[in-house]
């Protein structure tokens, strides 16, 4: 118990008036308030004579005498000198405030008394539940992105890696303690020559106190290596100081294949073209006809075909695709679906056939049109093909045309024939039934 002896009550009181914080004291025998000070009084809404009349409980709703009393025991009893505890006031209007207690007793004259300070902690209390909030909204953020984030100190050390960065590296926290990150992901280049740390990027990013941003080549816990995309910016105290780097990492595997990809179609779309113009160049050079008309619309037929079999490839991001498909896309073209018979099993023909395959089929079915088997209303056409070992052996049948001889059907049409078989590295044979022209073309699967 503080002695207080030879301070005078005028003395005692200006002191507590003027605290900074709460200041309360009242009787140990009856508990009424002898004193509160101004800075109590503001925040509790009560003038000094209404303060009079109330003890400690009256000011804590969630207290009652009794557990006041109970509080206070170790204190009364001599236990401690110092009491500290959490509780609520109410202000006269009824709203509540947190406050922290420090409870001392002290005798003058042989007049015992609490000492009450305290300190209204709700805002601070609001702070620290926002920052919890922040706190827990961060951590599901950080755990929750695909974007892996380290944190190094000042030693480079890993300090906080998130889940992403963890299933990126193949490493957990715990395996990257004691040691740079760097000689733990980043040491090694792909041509397996080591990679000092003072040449890397990323850890300059500390000393230099500069952010930085660019590629990298990481080596996972497995030992492979895998390309990223990388942010490292220096972190910062509230004083300016560069305390260690925040590390934002992507990995960009699946974009440099997606680029590899583009460019490799792109210089096929190039080889293609040019390869387009050559066989444009040809049939403008080669073919024949009698007439301007009649060489605008066969030149212009051929040009189709081939405009067909580029879109067919080009719709299938020039990967090929099924001889069906094929077949169909250009008879569908030129020929009466009434007249056509398809048949044959699923084969896939890689993208450099589909052109010459559309080719032959254009100038089959174009003499079919003009001279064979479709150029009389109860004529038909029937394609089929069957596997015979590695290769493809494609049939094309007419019937219900009129007679047709060998003589007849000899021109750059057929050399035309002849010429885009030799592309499939394949070959044709024709025979002139009196039903009409049947060709057999096989070329390797």
């Amino acid at each position: 118990m503080n002695d207080f002896t030879g301070m005078s009550a005028e003395r005692l009181g200006r002191i507590v008036e003027e605290a900074a914080s709460e200041v309360y004291i009242f009787s140990a025998s009856d508990f009424r308030f002898r004193l509160v000070n101004k800075g109590a009084r503001d925040n509790l809404g009560y003038n000094a004579e209404e303060l009079a009349e109330l003890t400690p409980w009256d000011l804590k709703p969630r207290l009652s005498r009794e557990a006041f009393l109970d509080i206070v025991k170790p204190l009364l009893s001599g236990q401690v000198e110092l009491l500290e505890f959490e509780t609520v006031h109410a202000r006269k209007d009824g709203t509540e405030y947190n406050v922290d207690v420090k409870l001392q007793l002290f005798e003058e004259g042989g007049d015992v008394v609490f000492y009450a300070a305290i300190q209204d902690t709700t805002a601070i209390r609001d702070l620290a539940v926002r920052y919890e909030v922040m706190a827990r909204q961060l951590d599901t953020i950080l755990e929750n992105t695909q974007m892996s984030v380290f944190v190094m100190d000042e030693n480079q050390h890993c300090t906080f890696m998130n889940s992403a960065a963890e299933t990126l590296t193949g490493y957990s926290l715990a395996e990257t303690a004691g040691r740079p990150l760097h000689d733990v992901i980043h040491h090694t280049r792909p041509d397996g020559s080591p990679f000092p740390i003072s040449e890397c990027a990323i850890d300059n990013a500390f000393p230099e106190n500069v952010g930085t941003q660019g590629e990298e080549v990481f080596v996972h816990k497995d030992g492979s290596f895998y390309p990223v995309a990388f942010t490292a910016s220096p972190l910062r105290d509230d004083k300016g100081r560069t305390t260690g780097t925040i590390i934002e990492v992507r990995n960009i595997s699946d974009e440099k294949r997606a680029d590899e990809a583009r460019q490799l179609l792109m210089r096929e779309v190039d080889h293609r073209a040019r390869n387009v113009l050559s066989i444009v160049q040809s049939l403008i050079r080669l073919t024949r006809a009698e007439e301007i008309e009649a060489y605008k619309s066969t030149l212009a037929g051929r040009v189709n075909a081939l405009a067909r079999a580029q879109t067919s490839l080009a719709d299938r991001k020039w990967e090929g695709g099924g001889l069906e498909e094929v077949v169909q896309q250009e008879l569908s073209a030129l020929c009466p679906p009434h007249a056509i018979k398809i048949e044959g099993p699923d084969i896939i023909v890689v993208a450099d056939r589909v052109q010459p395959i559309s080719m032959l089929l254009h100038e089959l079915a174009t003499n079919a049109n003009k001279y064979g088997a479709l150029s009389q209303p109860e004529g038909r056409v029937a394609i089929s093909w069957t596997i015979a070992g590695d290769h493809v052996a494609l049939t094309w049948l007419e019937t219900g045309g009129p007679p047709v001889s060998q003589r007849d059907s000899v021109g750059f049409g057929t050399t035309l024939q002849d010429s885009v078989v030799r592309q499939l590295r394949g070959s044709i044979t024709r025979r002139w039934e009196p039903t009409g022209l049947v060709a057999e073309v096989r070329f390797p699967i």
